[in-house]
């Protein structure tokens, strides 16, 4: 297993939806993302409570269209440059 770091939750919930775009099932994706049974539990129960996943017809872990614009607003914020000079 590929060591992950130290990661922040969004970090967590970003690569989980990212890997979920493509729809997969939760042992894959709790070991595509490299969580326990327990912390995907927890990841995966709030991402479908705020409708973020969701679950398809077959049975898999999908990214919503909700979690699809999430994880665009979060790649515009990657994007801001925090370097910029203001203007006085």
């Amino acid at each position: 297993m590929k060591n992950l770091g130290k990661r922040d939750r969004h970090d967590i919930v970003v690569e989980i939806l990212e890997k979920a775009k493509s729809g997969k099932k939760k042992t894959e994706l709790m070991r595509s993302v490299g969580l326990s049974y327990s912390q995907s539990k927890q990841y995966l129960t709030t991402l479908l409570e705020k409708g973020l996943l969701e679950i398809n017809k077959n049975n898999l872990f999908t990214t919503s269209k909700k979690g699809l614009e999430f994880l665009e607003k979060c790649g515009e914020c990657l994007l801001f440059d925090w370097t910029a000079k203001r203007k006085p």
